[in-house]
């Protein structure tokens, strides 16, 4: 099966502070680092797991970014979690 991204992934570091509300209606946050970006999303390596489907707010101050997401996958590697966002609410990356 083919790569279905609509745009390019670049490789980019930085901590991303990232927000959501569990099952329970607690409201949580972690943080996460970069593995990769795009214009409509973004890979975290993250210590906990989200739901996928779910949403969360992102802040990732090193590329100005800052709002909405959905997360799209969520898959264990070795200590921690991969997480795939795709950015929602016009949220888009620029430059």
């Amino acid at each position: 099966m083919g790569d279905l991204r609509r745009s390019d992934r670049k490789a980019r570091a930085g901590n991303v502070v990232v927000t959501w509300t569990d099952a329970q209606g607690t409201s949580c946050s972690g943080k996460g680092e970069c593995v990769d970006i795009s214009e409509g999303g973004i890979k975290l390596r993250m210590q906990s797991p989200l739901d996928v489907r779910g949403y969360v707010s992102i802040k990732f101050r090193d590329a100005n970014l800052h709002g909405a997401a959905s997360v799209r996958s969520c898959v264990r590697n070795n200590l921690t979690y991969l997480v795939g966002l795709e950015f929602t609410r016009g949220l888009k990356l620029r430059g």
